[in-house]
């Protein structure tokens, strides 16, 4: 029993990771080097030159644990120099002070400091700090041992391109990116090409941050609290020879952001004008239902509404016929812009469906439709709904964001509330002395219009939203 005990001590010894301490302060040091003696082999040193006569004795330690004030001397300038010495052996440092500034931080990670802990610290979150250190000093070599094994981990012909036709390609492999792995990956090949060591931090929405560094595969606790520290940054922020970028970007493609694509191809091209020739026959139709069925007491009008309606069918058809075609030539990178084009294109469709329904009610109705006791929120909803179909044309021709935001909160403030409320009151009966042929239209009337304001939201949306929230607020 008792050399059975023996042996598991000397296998816990074994086992257990070392850890050197340097501080000047050597209560502080045996404070610490007793609270990290149960889980690490801990050697401790009270300033520099007794810390190099340790690193002498053969001891691969895994994390040295500076104090940055040792003396006159800067524990984060012996962290640098021992970078540079070729014979150092600590697989990692960790720097602490009793300053926690900015400043502070982004000196351990230039002196390449794995961590950074700032004074006081508490023995449960120290130790628990190392063995994550450990953790990731577990995972950096499993990471290199996988690259030693492949042969294709830098592209050779990136590492053979210029600085331009590098940036060139890694630009064009970016857009044909769907996946955070696949961004990483176009990027971090363009840095081993370049020579260049550097970091991602992904921050999706909702979702939990991921951090890849492009020398070591995993981010050490200092990069990624310095990438924390420094996203609120401005996008291009420099400290030292370091240069962080910061980079909002919603995953989801914009109508905005593809315009310039469907303009530079000719089929995409060729769709935009043609959506744009649907809402200008949409527009004549609404106006000349209106007119017939709220202005005259006859249904005649100068156009034709029917043959309008099928050329909108057509436009359609064709809008989706050429989306189709250039996705099968030009690759899964449209699909999203794709996406967007015919979204759009099927709400332009409804709005024509609509105005001839509002046409039919013009034919069956016998005269121009009054709305009685309600025909004064009758007339304004048809005001802001025409408006608001009106301006959304021209904001969606123009691209115009500002405007579509300002159009957007008009539909349930003052169209989809007043409409509900003209039909609820017409079938719930709190609207009396209206016979029923015309509380019919009415009703009926103020649903059209409500569909035609629900399609316009919907059409500039697609310049405000990503595709998901087509038809939805902005968030």
């Amino acid at each position: 029993m008792l050399i059975l005990e023996n042996l598991n001590k000397e296998v816990n010894i074994m086992s257990k990771p070392y850890v050197l301490i340097i501080d000047d302060d050597k209560d502080y040091l045996a404070l610490l080097a007793e609270g990290l003696e149960d889980n690490f082999n801990v050697r401790c040193a009270s300033d520099l030159s007794m810390a190099e006569a340790v690193l002498t004795e053969n001891i691969v330690f895994d994390i040295a644990l500076v104090d940055e004030n040792i003396g006159d001397e800067k524990g984060s300038l012996w962290i640098n120099e021992q970078h540079k010495n070729p014979a150092h052996s600590t697989k990692s440092f960790v720097l602490y002070s009793g300053l926690a500034t900015e400043e502070a931080i982004l000196n351990g990670l230039t002196c390449g400091a794995h961590d950074f802990l700032s004074k006081p610290m508490s023995l449960l979150a120290l130790n628990n700090k190392l063995e994550k250190l450990i953790v990731y000093q577990e995972k950096i070599e499993n990471f290199e041992s996988e690259l030693k094994s492949k042969d294709n981990v830098i592209n050779i012909s990136m590492a053979q391109a210029s600085k331009y036709g590098s940036c060139m390609q890694l630009t064009s492999k970016l857009n044909q990116c769907f996946t955070i792995e696949q961004i990483k990956d176009s990027v971090f090949s363009y840095f081993y090409a370049m020579g260049l060591h550097g970091c991602i931090a992904f921050y999706p929405y909702n979702e939990t941050p991921t951090y890849f560094s492009a020398q070591k595969g995993f981010c050490s606790p200092v990069e990624i609290e310095v990438m924390e520290l420094l996203k609120t940054k401005s996008r291009l922020y420099r400290f030292g020879p370091r240069t962080i970028f910061n980079h909002t970007y919603r995953e989801t493609i914009m109508f905005k952001q593809i315009f310039e694509i469907f303009k530079s191809d000719s089929l995409y091209e060729q769709a935009l004008v043609e959506c744009h020739e649907m809402l200008d026959i949409d527009l004549t139709m609404f106006k000349a239902s209106i007119h017939s069925f709220r202005k005259s007491d006859s249904a005649d009008i100068d156009i034709d509404i029917f043959a309008m309606d099928k050329k909108i069918n057509e436009f359609e058809r064709d809008v989706r016929r050429k989306v189709m075609t250039h996705l099968a030539v030009g690759g899964k990178e449209d699909i999203g812009s794709g996406l967007v084009l015919v979204s759009v294109v099927i709400d332009i469709e409804r709005i024509g469906d609509y105005t001839k329904n509002i046409y039919d009610l013009a034919v069956n109705h016998p005269k121009k439709l009054d709305g009685g006791v309600v025909e004064d929120s009758l007339a304004d909803v048809e005001k802001i709904s025409f408006d608001l179909f009106e301006e959304s044309i021209d904001a969606f021709k123009n691209q115009n964001i500002k405007k579509a935001r300002n159009l957007m909160g008009l539909y349930k403030e003052n169209i989809s509330s007043q409409c509900d409320t003209i039909t609820n009151d017409i079938i719930s009966g709190k609207v009396k002395d209206i016979e029923v042929g015309r509380a019919t239209s009415v009703a009926l009337y103020a649903r059209y219009l409500k569909r035609i304001a629900a399609h316009s939201r919907n059409l500039i949306s697609s310049i405000v939203n990503p595709f998901e929230r087509i038809g939805y607020p902005e968030k």
